[in-house]
């Protein structure tokens, strides 16, 4: 489980931004608006963040803190089911990242910066590129 201090950094992919629009598969309609934070598999794995498991997000630019969850099929290993994103709870959930990476003026290329500021509490920085 991770905790205060453990953190990752994660370059921002089109995908990640523009996630209802910009997709490798035609599984369901565009649905504009979405977006993700990654989880890649090895800092899933490192610092055991499972599907399903809910945090409060706080963000460095004043954006209000939110509740979001780890989801998404990650690597399945031991009878773990680790997430590969974050993202909202409820409703709208692909939906929560985006009023964020809009007032951060965020672009493909820049990096996401993901801390943990307790087993429970993650704060969310950009760093421009």
């Amino acid at each position: 489980m991770a905790k205060k201090g453990d953190k990752y950094v994660v370059e921002v992919k089109r995908a990640h931004i523009e996630w209802g629009v910009y997709r490798h598969s035609n599984s369901r309609d565009i649905i504009r608006g979405e977006s993700y934070v990654k989880i890649p598999s090895k800092e899933a794995r490192r610092l055991r963040i499972l599907r399903g498991t809910q945090y409060i997000a706080h963000f460095t630019n004043g954006s209000p803190a939110i509740c979001i969850k780890a989801s998404g099929n990650g690597p399945m290993e031991n009878g773990y089911q680790y997430a590969k994103q974050f993202e909202g709870v409820g409703a709208g959930a692909c939906k929560a990242f985006t009023p964020w990476y809009q007032a951060s003026n965020v672009e493909v290329g820049d990096l996401v910066l993901v801390e943990f500021l307790s087993s429970k509490d993650i704060k969310f920085s950009i760093i421009k590129k």
